[in-house]
């Protein structure tokens, strides 16, 4: 934690007392020195604290040390918000009492009194923070003294592997202690010796085998490598380990030892020669296993020196990263699976049993499955926990093992987290605290990657590199980083991005790992029910919390009135599913919140003294369907970036202040009332990325001014089914809408055609996904086929189209004009009356050249009418993978040869 706040407080302080100066106040006055001298002792241990974090699981005393600096950076982190929040208010009331004065001489007097208040005021809070500092700097200097004694190395003095050493992996292996491989096996197997074969590519195939730590890349390299037609196929093997650092030299020495030749050369570029001399010409397998690096310049001599083996060599590449498969440049890369509890129980009885008979096995076997269960399909946790159970010779002994969390057994964390920490360690500072932070979730939860970024950001853990650079994007590569190398698993993509993960449970339990600490001293916490039961024990210091998340998983959580009181420096308060039917006012006086998430609770107002939340970046409100309305200070959210307000249904009205918040960049419910000026309050929030609008009748998109949010890549637009709504929505059709828009949802569209802008040329190489819900008057899309850059198009529940004709592809087939050029995912849904698809003609088959060359998926669902499917069409797409079929009646008894080409072919009676 102190490696990433140390810099960021450094800068930090310099900048508060310019803002202070600026603002013309004068809340701190005199301690110009003390912050000088803090600056220089954070920068002292700046230089010393990789060493400090590299030592903190090795020498307990090192980690005590930096327990104590750490509350030393929170505390000051906190006094500078406090600080900048002072100077934002005092120049706030300065600006109002001058907005009040009279250019009359009475008034001029009568302000004099007032104005000596005011300065009196500041007084004891100039003395507060001034003595909050010379605290800090005291802590400091005995912080820095303690230091001495243990003789830190300064940045660059020493690897980050010095603790953690990787073990070289070797060829050999028994292949029947391995359990739980068969499928990976056949599959990388298959792709080694088609891409070897002499019917295969031309030049050298790189195969990478990507997983976490302890997933069993190698041993799957290693059955690959010892397999018999592998051996009889290559004229050449070689089995190098690679791990870190990258040493171009010592790889090189190693591969030539390895394929039996001296390297006595002392320079890298004499090896290489030797290494392109020894596999030129022969077909060859070259095993580099557990790469690390991601700099291709390492890696560029060693692929210029294998490209003239003989036509099907392959180079198989073991890594941790998807990003290290990338920069290796692989024709394929093979994620690995993780393997199944039976599995597990398997590996583990064959190491806590071995030869051994008795009754114990059959005593323990529930347990021992149940353990088995804990590893989640991770080999190394099966094969740690069958080496600590081998010494376990009661059922009791094996109770507890059971009973416990993996993190809290001394004897398997020594083995699994090493494995763990040596990912971790290659970690930046706030990559580091990123992930650590992830143990706030409950094991098991589905996470949302926008949520997780936006918890990241209240915290601090992310940073710019440069000044204006949008936190967003910046927390969106953390997360792709730390994805790319395995500590997330069960990812899913809402169109290009990540949108949903989870985690592994040993992952977890290593998360838990870094950052368990004594409840008095946590800065996180999390609830899964009975707050009142926590809040009322003292084991936790509430005052000292940074987080605090109350999941309620069963029942309803209640939620005692004064937490708000007890929670003075928390930056993340999750209060969701709570039964909170009211929100206490003294909210206002968390200063230092960042996220509130009050979703889902039936509360009807919110206080007005929310509005006293100077840093609140994210406001959740979602599902909080009894919300009438908004408090009407919403303009003094000045750093509000997200309000997540959709579906609350009473919410008719937006305050205009929300049209000073320029910061937002997500309203995800607006409405657009019949001939108001509602949309006019969206004319200065140019940073909006995500738009949902609610329209109730004919409005003025031109005073949103849309074609000026360039940032904008989501809209939403809701059609209300009123009464009074219009029958041909022309003000859909003269909007100008965002330059720059991804992703499209219409719902309930009334025209009979789609407005014609988003088929333009500017808008057509931008749009990625279009959803079209509920049309009430379309009976046919013949425009879409223009959609460029389309790769996901959602039509549902198109009443009036009961014919789908050839026009869907475009007017006429040539070579020119090909249809969907880049769609993936095509879905057809609830079309009550659809009964004909149009097929092509023998003369069109002719013609078409290209139908959906990329599309990968079809899914029809609830198409209850639909008799026939287009066999022709399905026979022009050949990337099709996935044909699912749900519900539709007519179509389940049809006849399937004529699809046999699809890989894969799903019929079911049921709902998604």
């Amino acid at each position: 934690m102190a490696e990433l706040f140390v810099p960021k407080i450094i800068g930090e302080l310099g900048d508060v007392a310019v803002k202070q100066f600026g603002a013309k106040v004068n809340l701190v006055m005199g301690v110009e020195e003390e912050v000088a001298n803090i600056s220089s002792k954070l920068a002292t241990i700046e230089k010393v604290l990789h060493d400090a974090e590299r030592r903190r699981l090795k020498d307990r005393s090192v980690g005590i040390w930096l327990e104590k600096l750490e509350d030393i950076t929170y505390e000051m982190d906190d006094v500078l918000d406090e600080w900048n929040f002072k100077i934002h208010r005092a120049k706030n009331e300065g600006t109002n009492q001058n907005a009040r004065m009279q250019p009359t001489l009475r008034n001029k007097v009568r302000s004099f009194i007032p104005s000596l208040c005011s300065c009196l005021k500041q007084v004891p809070v100039r003395s507060d923070i001034a003595q909050k500092i010379k605290k800090i700097n005291e802590q400091l200097e005995l912080t820095l003294k303690e230091a001495d004694q243990f003789k830190f190395i300064t940045s660059g003095g020493i690897s980050d592997s010095h603790d953690f050493q990787r073990i070289m992996t070797t060829s050999s292996i028994d292949g029947s202690e391995v359990y739980g491989r068969a499928a990976d096996m056949e599959k990388v197997l298959d792709q080694i010796l088609s891409k070897s074969s002499s019917q295969g590519r031309d030049g050298v195939q790189i195969i990478s085998v990507v997983g976490a730590g302890g997933s069993g890349k190698t041993t799957l390299a290693q059955l690959l490598f010892n397999n018999d037609k592998v051996q009889n196929h290559f004229e050449l093997r070689n089995w190098t380990c690679i791990s870190d650092p990258f040493d171009q030299k010592r790889v090189a020495k190693a591969i030539l030892e390895n394929a039996g030749k001296s390297s006595h050369e002392a320079e890298l570029d004499p090896l290489i020669r030797r290494i392109k001399e020894t596999f030129s010409g022969k077909r060859f397998l070259l095993v580099l296993d557990d790469v690390w690096t991601e700099d291709d310049s390492k890696w560029k001599p060693f692929q210029y020196s294998l490209k003239d083996g003989a036509s099907g060599s392959v180079i198989l590449v073991t890594t941790r990263s998807q990003r290290v498969a990338r920069v290796m440049g692989s024709t394929d890369t093979h994620h690995l699976s993780l393997i199944s509890d039976s599995d597990c129980w398997l590996i583990m009885q064959r190491i806590a049993f071995g030869g051994r008979s008795g009754d114990l096995c059959k005593k323990v076997e529930i347990i021992g499955q149940k353990i088995a269960e804990k590893c989640k399909g991770l080999p190394l946790a099966a094969k740690t926990m069958g080496s600590l159970l081998r010494f376990k010779d009661t059922v009791q002994q094996w109770q507890n093992v059971l009973d416990s969390e993996i993190w809290q057994l001394e004897e398997a964390a020594v083995e699994l987290f090493p494995h763990l920490y040596l990912s971790y360690n290659e970690l930046s500072p706030e990559l580091k605290r990123c992930f650590s932070y992830c143990a706030v979730w409950p094991k098991d939860t589905v996470i949302i990657v926008e949520d997780l970024i936006r918890l990241w950001i209240a915290q601090g853990y992310v940073r710019p590199r440069r000044r204006g650079e949008r936190l967003e994007l910046v927390g969106r590569e953390y997360f792709n980083n730390l994805a790319m190398r395995s500590f997330f698993q069960g990812l899913r993509k809402y169109g290009h991005e990540y949108g949903e993960c989870k985690m592994h449970d040993i992952v977890h339990d290593f998360a838990q790992f870094l950052t368990n600490s004594s409840g008095e001293k946590a800065r996180h916490l999390t609830i899964l029910g009975g707050i009142e039961e926590m809040f009322s024990s003292p084991v936790v210091d509430f005052g000292r919390l940074r987080s605090f998340f109350a999941f309620c998983r069963i029942g309803s959580v209640v939620v005692p009135q004064n937490l708000f009181c007890s929670l003075k420096r928390v930056r993340t308060l999750i209060l969701s599913d709570c039964e909170l039917a009211e929100i206490p006012t003294e909210i206002g006086r968390l200063i230092h919140l960042r996220h509130l998430d009050l979703s889902d609770n039936p509360f009807i107002t919110l206080p007005e003294a929310i509005c006293d939340l100077y840093y609140l970046e994210t406001l959740n409100i979602f599902f909080c369907r009894k919300l009438s309305c908004l408090p009407e200070r919403i303009e003094d959210l000045v750093h509000l970036r997200h309000l997540i307000n959709d579906a609350t249904d009473e919410l008719r009205q937006i305050p205009q202040g929300l049209g000073k918040l320029t910061s937002l960049c997500s309203l995800t419910r607006f409405i657009a009332r019949c001939n108001s000026d509602d949309l006019a309050i969206l004319k200065d929030l140019n940073q909006l990325e995500i738009l949902n609008v609610k329209i109730e009748g004919e409005v003025d998109f031109g005073s949103a001014e849309l074609g000026k949010k360039v940032n904008m890549h989501e809209m939403y637009l809701l059609f209300s089914d009123g009464t009074h709504f219009i029958e041909t929505p022309s003000c859909i059709e003269t909007m100008q809408p965002p330059p720059n828009l991804e992703q499209l949802r219409l719902s309930g569209y009334p025209g009979a055609q789609l407005p014609s802008w988003l088929v333009t040329k500017s808008h057509a190489d931008n749009l990625t996904e279009l959803c079209i819900y509920k049309p009430r008057n379309i009976s046919s899309f013949p425009a879409l086929w223009k959609l460029s850059s389309l790769e996901v198009l959602v039509l549902e529940g198109a009443e009036k189209l009961e014919c789908l004709g050839k026009e869907f592809f475009g007017s006429s087939f040539s070579a020119e004009a090909v249809a969907f050029p880049n769609l993936r995912k095509l879905y057809f849904r609830r079309f009550q009356n659809w009964t004909n698809w149009e097929d092509l003609s023998e003369d069109d088959e002719e013609v078409a050249i290209s139908i959906m060359p990329c599309l990968e998926e079809l899914t029809i669902s609830q198409c209850t009418k639909l008799e026939t499917l287009p066999h022709r069409i399905l026979g022009k797409i050949s990337s099709l993978k996935i044909l699912d079929i749900r519900r539709c009646d007519k179509l389940r008894d049809h006849d399937w040869i004529k699809i046999s080409h699809i890989p894969r072919v799903d019929i079911s009676d049921k709902n998604y």
